[in-house]
């Protein structure tokens, strides 16, 4: 099984070391469990970032400088030349969990999954994780009502991976489009095609740092506005329920969990 991990970045010299890492010592790509093709997309840095990328000689990373016309520009071109069975992108500064290939991999080979998100992870300056959930069951039909733009229910994209079998529909052309909400626009054009499982395990986290584009909520939630729809009142009925349930029964079903008496990843209906 093949991972294609796309990392687009900007003048991102001191964020990129741990990201790098993250991706280049997955347990599961240095024991050649699974094969890695790592696309860093460049917008034309300037500050010691290209300097900093050509110092790695992996052979599984591929680097690519440009200007370019904003983050979901380079990351719509990373995406266009992904050949692996499983994608995602990582933004520098951003994460993996050491095992999260390996975790993926597993619950991806069964062939019931086409797009997987584990715990929400948030990390501090200092990179210690500071907040830690696992989100309750998505239902597709509410992306298209915006609905989990919220704090307490979006999609981590940190913690977010799809195959290749849903890849090839995505409008990355659209995607370009987008300056601020380029992840939701993703997580729409995959909830047209599969439902998004949840996994509990951490797989990766955000990093909280100065100058992010996530900083923006307002501007982001104009676009989440601009590309989906006023939600219903039984959509928001749903959507309330299923914050119920998460609020107050953790243990709830439709998620894959560690089977440890049959030594495996397991779906819990």
């Amino acid at each position: 099984m093949k991972f294609t991990i796309i990392t687009p970045c900007y003048n991102a010299a001191e964020y990129l070391p741990e990201t790098l890492a993250s991706v280049l010592n997955q347990t599961a790509v240095r024991s050649g469990q699974v094969e890695l093709e790592y696309l860093v997309q460049d917008g034309g840095s300037s500050d010691g970032t290209l300097e900093l990328l050509k110092s790695y000689h992996h052979p599984n990373l591929y680097i690519h400088s440009a200007p370019d016309q904003g983050m979901y520009d380079a990351l719509a071109q990373g995406l266009a030349q992904a050949t692996g069975d499983v994608i995602a992108y990582l933004n520098a500064g951003d994460f993996y969990y050491p095992q999260a290939f390996a975790v993926v991999s597993e619950i991806m080979a069964t062939g019931e999954v086409d797009w997987l998100t584990g715990y929400r992870v948030i990390y501090n300056q200092f990179s210690q994780v500071i907040q830690m959930d696992l989100p309750y069951p998505y239902r597709r039909e509410l992306f298209g009502y915006g609905l989990y733009n919220q704090a307490w229910c979006r999609v981590q994209q940190e913690s977010t991976f799809w195959t290749k079998k849903v890849h090839g529909q995505i409008d990355l052309t659209r995607l370009k489009s987008w300056r601020y909400a380029g992840d939701y626009f993703l997580w729409l054009q995959l909830a047209q095609q599969t439902e998004l499982h949840l996994v509990s395990s951490y797989l990766g986290g955000f990093k909280r740092h100065p100058g992010q584009l996530s900083e923006r909520r307002d501007l982001y939630n104009q676009e989440v506005a601009r590309m989906t729809q006023p939600p219903t009142w039984p959509a928001k009925l749903h959507h309330a329920w299923d914050w119920w349930q998460w609020r107050w029964r953790k243990n709830y079903p439709k998620v894959w969990r560690f089977d440890s008496k049959m030594n495996k990843w397991r779906w819990h209906e």
